[in-house]
């Protein structure tokens, strides 16, 4: 009877266990996947030379079709092998769960991954990390959807990994400076206080190679040198237990009063409804004098609006804050239509 084996190689080029090298010599068939992970020869000479056995290198296509693997392995020891942990990709959930469903034995060696890596080699306690989100290269220019993960986690105190993008056909990725900057193009857009040249960052390159390098700092500093060759990450923390920032301050040989989380971000209503009630208020100001008694109603709900609008964001009710300022423009905009006055916004 056949099986189908996850062997996950773990960082680096021998990140692998004595359980996957003892998975992997009694395979009658070894893969090997890269996808997230630039090719890296070293790997593959290592993997051969300590198990005896020949691996063909697949891509993820292959893996999604699964049709080769899984015949293989309904009558003989098939092992899929990728760096980090098999698991942590749905590709290789989903060959597992086809493989059950045909009655092929399956079985994991896990190993390390990039996940519980990038907090070790930071300094930072793993269960402070919020949502995990990758950097891609078509994206990097504005990174919208990233922003506003970062936005999240940092809102909630949380720690924020972000995973860069590799080519692994051409070994090239996304940079850690091409994201950095690609924050600030998306503050600059979006305009909500979350990133700007103040935020404290730790950039990792390389992590479980012997070349293996790490640098902390602001935006400032990180986004002008030259961080190496991927694959790379980038960790924005949140708030900082004392012990992280003893830890950030003595990895990256920085003092401890250099060391700061990114941990006063607003609540999106905490930052625009301020903004739209200076706003408001100036229209509200330009109108009055314009209009008559008959107007008075309609102004005095203007104001009667912008007080729910501050008492409702002083509450958290981010939703009601945002409706009430919404119906003090809406008024005022409704006399401007009729040209009575002329509102100045």
């Amino acid at each position: 009877m056949g099986e189908l084996i996850f062997v996950g190689l773990g960082l680096g080029s021998m990140g692998v266990s004595l359980e996957g090298v003892a998975a992997i010599k009694r395979a009658d068939v070894c893969y090997l996947e890269y996808y997230t992970t630039p090719h890296e020869p070293a790997l593959l000479h290592d993997l051969e030379s300590a198990t005896g056995k020949q691996f063909t290198i697949v891509d993820r296509a292959f893996l999604e079709d699964g049709r080769k693997p899984l015949e293989e392995a309904d009558k003989s020891v098939v092992v899929v092998a990728v760096p980090g942990d098999p698991m942590i990709a749905t590709t290789h959930n989903d060959l597992r769960v086809r493989a059950i469903s045909r009655g092929i034995n399956t079985s994991v060696v896990h190993a390390a991954t990039i996940a519980s890596a990038a907090a070790s080699a930071s300094g930072l306690h793993y269960y402070k990390f919020g949502k995990t989100i990758t950097v891609t290269r078509d994206a990097v220019d504005l990174l919208e959807q990233v922003y506003h993960v970062v936005h999240e986690n940092l809102k909630d105190g949380l720690h924020t990994l972000l995973l860069l993008e590799v080519d692994v056909d051409s070994g090239r990725g996304v940079s850690p400076e091409g994201t950095i900057r690609g924050l600030l193009k998306a503050e600059a857009n979006f305009k909500r206080d979350v990133v700007s040249d103040e935020t404290f960052a730790i950039v990792l390159n390389r992590i479980g190679r012997p070349n293996f390098k790490g640098d902390a700092g602001p935006f400032s500093k990180l986004k002008g040198l030259e961080h190496g060759e991927p694959p790379s990450v980038v960790v924005i923390p949140g708030t900082l237990h004392f012990t992280e920032t003893e830890a950030i301050a003595a990895i990256f040989s920085q003092t401890p009063r250099d060391v700061h989380g990114n941990s006063d971000v607003k609540r999106t209503a905490q930052v625009l409804i301020p903004r739209y009630l200076e706003k408001t208020r100036k229209a509200f100001a330009s109108a009055r004098p314009q209009l008559g008694k008959e107007y008075d109603s309609l102004l005095e709900n203007v104001e009667l609006y912008m007080r729910d609008a501050e008492e409702f964001l002083g509450k958290g009710e981010d939703e009601l804050a945002m409706l009430n300022i919404g119906y003090a423009e809406g008024l005022l905009d409704s006399v401007g239509f009729t040209g009575k006055a002329k509102i100045e916004w």
